[in-house]
């Protein structure tokens, strides 16, 4: 990359990374981001869209909010990339006037696996949409970075109502790695939470031991910003606001979006 990752990865919630993978997109290697909610995978994708690279456009869409339109879909890509020139109608065109415009460009497709195993989607993601998806991996200014919760070819596509095939769609397979504790505490410190050492210490550590970490990070530095519960001690402030926490995701899915 043009850039040292000190210049631009300092917020980074994973610097090393992510750093990594915008090094595999910017040589035009397609990815499939593999990563379940709750473990930072929305952060990843801002840390992306902020990395400000030289010559490169950046483009992020969420998938399941196009299931039901794929006109829609191309849209909300082309307002991104320009917007003040009619749309494409078609994902081939889209990438045509792409590959006129940028130098380099990056298209995240976040959820993309709401496109698959799933038979109520819009009738155009049909074969030939896949099939322009997959020769994206030939195409040198192009990359995709399609984000999962389990390995792309495990799913199947769907079209016309009917399964179809695993997904041949040529990614390479990148695993969002377990937050480390000192990413984890890095985080924490930039958020300016006022704690002391000791109690800095023991946040970190409960965070990553948890199996949600990114989100559970989230939800107690928001209690500690907004001074929740001050009669009590740490130690306790923490068991009560885990227990909520838990008791939360337990009897309600963990949202999507996160």
């Amino acid at each position: 990359m043009e850039k040292s990752m000190t210049d631009y990865h300092i917020n980074c919630l994973r610097p090393l990374f992510t750093d990594e993978l915008l090094n595999l997109l910017q040589q035009g290697i397609s990815v499939n981001l593999i990563a379940q909610a709750g473990q930072g995978r929305k952060r990843l994708l801002e840390d992306i869209q902020t990395a400000h690279l030289k010559n490169t456009k950046i483009i992020i869409v969420d998938i399941k909010h196009h299931l039901n339109s794929y006109d829609d879909l191309i849209q909300t890509l082309w307002q991104q990339l320009d917007g003040t020139t009619q749309a494409p109608t078609t994902w081939e065109e889209l990438i045509a006037a792409i590959n006129k415009k940028y130098n380099r460009t990056i298209i995240v497709l976040y959820h993309f696996d709401d496109l698959l195993d799933n038979l109520s989607i819009d009738s155009k993601f049909n074969i030939n949409f896949f099939n322009q998806l997959d020769k994206i991996s030939h195409n040198p200014h192009i990359s995709l970075l399609c984000v999962t919760s389990q390995a792309h070819d495990q799913s199947m596509v769907c079209t016309e109502g009917l399964k179809r095939n695993y997904s041949w769609l040529d990614l390479e397979k990148k695993k969002l790695p377990k937050l480390s504790y000192d990413e984890i505490q890095f985080e924490l410190k930039n958020r300016n939470l006022s704690l002391a050492a000791e109690e800095l210490s023991q946040l970190t550590w409960i965070i990553h031991k948890h199996t949600l970490p990114y989100t559970l990070l989230d939800f107690l530095a928001a209690k500690i910003a907004h001074q929740e519960d001050p009669e009590l001690a740490f130690s306790d402030r923490m068991e009560k606001w885990i227990k909520q926490f838990d008791e939360s995701n337990r009897t309600e899915e963990l949202p999507r979006f996160i």
